[in-house]
């Protein structure tokens, strides 16, 4: 059968328009990652030889992570192992999750960059495009997903290692009904989020001990506390703070110092005290949008 210049062409232009779509999705997951280096401890069972590595990231993002790894043992549809961010400390929240390789790219120096989809990731993508509902969220629950506390048990923890700054806070939210735990390190945080679920979470990004950025990505990577919401609070304000805190999954990011009565609102927002839900409602700690604009 002979092929008409017409059909040539219209081939050349569906050709040209499917990798320019192909490009714009790569460019719009681009856009959605944050350029966060963290270990990460992968391991592969499905492999003709099974192996595991400790890497560092490169990009990460709510659904998943590029990492470069040393092993060659990695193609795409392959299913990882992924403990990210993975740290040999004490208090370490190490949390395993079931990833599949989407990409593969081999890089000077031997090494390859690896992109990983988390497979929870995965089916709560298919799940918003087959429009199922989300899991119900109790009217008296503090924090979506949390279990339902009584007035003396909504826990905000804190990483605050200014004295006076943690006794505003203290002062602030107590009047609220909060239990209020600040700690100075994150270490110390840690700690204690291995046996507590806080209503809300509290960090500065610039924190010396483990960024806010890093203490945010250990609890949304944590099927424990995934659902509790993360304010973060910067020092430069610069406006990759802002973005790389929303593309983690912080409910908001503010400016440090911040006006007392606005830290307050935010935390009345996410995780109303019993007192106040007849005027705030039910959490609302993945609206990040609302957030920002009532403030």
């Amino acid at each position: 059968m002979n092929t008409t210049i017409a059909e040539v062409e219209e081939k050349a232009k569906s050709g040209a328009a499917s990798a320019q779509g192909g490009a714009s999705a790569i460019e719009r997951r681009r856009r959605r990652r944050a350029k966060i280096s963290a270990q990460v401890h992968v391991k592969a069972v499905n492999a003709p030889e099974p192996f595991e590595e400790v890497c560092m990231s490169i990009d990460v993002s709510r659904d998943g992570l590029l990492f470069t790894a040393k092993h060659a043992g990695y193609w795409k549809g392959q299913q990882l192992d992924v403990t990210f961010p993975y740290s040999t400390a004490a208090a370490a929240l190490n949390t395993a999750a079931i990833a599949e390789i989407v990409r593969v790219a081999e890089q000077p120096g031997g090494k390859f960059s690896v992109a990983v989809q988390f497979q929870a990731a995965k089916a709560d993508a298919k799940a918003d495009r087959k429009g199922a509902a989300g899991p119900a969220m109790d009217a008296g629950v503090s924090g979506a997903g949390l279990p339902t506390m009584a007035k003396h048990q909504a826990i905000v923890l804190a990483v605050e290692p200014d004295t006076r700054t943690a006794e505003i806070m203290r002062n602030m939210l107590t009047q609220d009904g909060y239990t209020v735990v600040i700690v100075p390190t994150a270490q110390e945080a840690l700690e204690v989020l291995r046996t507590t679920v806080p209503a809300v979470f509290i960090a500065e990004v610039e924190a010396v001990d483990m960024s806010g950025h890093d203490l945010c990505l250990i609890i949304k990577r944590n099927e424990r506390l995934s659902r509790v919401p993360v304010i973060l609070l910067t020092r430069s304000a610069q406006p990759a703070d802002y973005s790389a805190s929303h593309q983690l999954g912080a409910v908001v990011c503010m400016a440090k110092p911040f006006q007392p009565e606005r830290l307050q609102h935010v935390v009345r927002l996410v995780a109303p005290p019993p007192t106040l839900k007849s005027v705030y409602g039910a959490s609302r700690s993945g609206v990040n949008s609302n957030i920002e604009r009532s403030l």
